[in-house]
């Protein structure tokens, strides 16, 4: 298991942020995002002072969404999932160079909320502000295949640093990956799987939440229904728009 589920209601720290993606009043350029980095846009999800989680900003029309396990914040008996924590993107050290983001809702597939599912162990999390032009996100790639050389990015819940661990994924069944690479500990669930390129094609979580062996760990297959679950969390109410 490379996470702990936290369930969490707590009202974290929002925080504004210029720069924005979109057309500024008076001028006729947008201003562009940052390209993501595994040092800007993973990042560690917080319960409190603690990580128990990591996640990844990934590349949407508002900024603000992130992609994480979905054992990460739900329980699978059938609980909603938990929003009010933290994502830290970046985090090092007890430093928060891009600022700490609330958790204001979350997308996670129905068989995974009733039963733990791991064929969905898959979360897009919409944080309190567009944390992707601070940072840059990572493009996914739905139906990516197997036999891509990846890094595997996530935080190591007694670390105050990210690891990484490089590998090239294998086909573990149709709706799971996974990647011989030694050294994935707990609190790297949902941690993304990136290729060289800058895209995710997996996340540290699925079967054994992301594995027991020390020297193996999965991913849940992102086939193309994922898009739709991001397409969902896209959907969700505004809540800033509405406290507005």
């Amino acid at each position: 298991m490379r996470g702990t589920v936290r369930l969490v209601a707590a009202v974290g720290l929002m925080i504004l942020v210029s720069g924005c993606a979109v057309t500024e009043p008076g001028s006729a350029v947008p201003t562009p995002r940052p390209t993501a980095t595994a040092a800007s846009a993973v990042g560690a999800l917080f319960d409190g002072p603690d990580h128990f989680c990591s996640g990844s900003v990934v590349d949407s029309p508002t900024g603000d969404l992130v992609l994480t396990a979905a054992h990460c914040v739900a329980s699978g008996d059938g609980s909603p999932a938990a929003t009010g924590m933290s994502f830290v993107p970046g985090y090092h050290d007890g430093v928060s160079p891009y600022g700490a983001w609330t958790v204001q809702s979350a997308a996670v597939d129905p068989h995974f909320l009733a039963d733990a599912d791991p064929d969905y162990d898959v979360a897009f999390l919409r944080v309190s502000g567009p944390v992707e032009d601070v940072t840059g996100g990572f493009a996914v790639a739905f139906d990516p295949g197997a036999g891509d050389e990846v890094a595997a990015v996530g935080y190591p819940m007694e670390d105050d640093a990210p690891t990484t661990r490089a590998g090239v994924t294998e086909q573990f069944s149709v709706t799971q990956l996974e990647l011989p690479a030694p050294g994935l500990e707990n609190g790297t669930s949902g941690g993304p799987w990136l290729r060289g390129d800058g895209t995710v094609v997996g996340l540290t979580g699925g079967y054994e939440q992301g594995g027991y062996d020390f020297d193996t760990s999965y991913s849940t297959y992102l086939d193309e229904d994922f898009a739709g679950l991001r397409d969902e969390a896209l959907d969700a109410p505004d809540i800033r728009a509405e406290a507005g």
